[in-house]
């Protein structure tokens, strides 16, 4: 387990709790990594910043389209077909609430983390550019509508 790991483990666990209890799907986790580039494996992408006493980093959430067209619909009933304004909102919404879930833990772990407002981004290929230093790690998850993307760059201070 890298280092970092105790910066990603509270991303997923809370990513988890959101999909089970807010979307009602349990995602399937795959093998996490490290990402050797900043091209987005999805359409659209949530990032936000965190700096804080003991660590800078950022935290990004990449759907594909089926997935982001899956939570509007099933957490918004609405029907689109599209990656409009309302499924933009919906990433950076999503990557909000997990970001803000995951500082809560870190901070019950000592950290004290201040975060930003969530940064959208669309379209094919779109570049992910984590703001500090550190190794950015990458876990997959799947859904029954596809898959979406976790990615978790931290840095320590020295």
């Amino acid at each position: 387990m890298h280092s970092e790991s105790k910066f990603v483990l509270p991303v997923v666990d809370t990513l988890m709790n959101v999909f089970t209890t807010m979307v009602q799907i349990e995602p399937e986790a795959g093998k996490s990594r490290i990402k050797q580039d900043d091209i987005s494996k999805g359409d659209v992408t949530g990032l936000l910043k965190m700096e804080g006493d003991t660590a800078n980093g950022s935290i990004s959430i990449t759907f594909t389209k089926s997935v982001v067209i899956d939570l509007v619909k099933r957490m918004l009933h609405m029907d689109i077909d599209e990656i409009d304004e309302i499924a933009r909102d919906m990433a950076g919404e999503m990557a909000n609430i997990v970001v803000g879930g995951a500082k809560n833990l870190l901070e019950k772990q000592g950290h004290s983390i201040n975060m930003s407002l969530p940064e959208v981004f669309d379209g094919e290929g779109h570049r992910i550019e984590h703001s500090f230093n550190g190794e950015t790690i990458e876990i997959p998850f799947s859904i029954d509508s596809g898959n979406f993307y976790i990615e978790v760059n931290f840095k320590e201070h020295t």
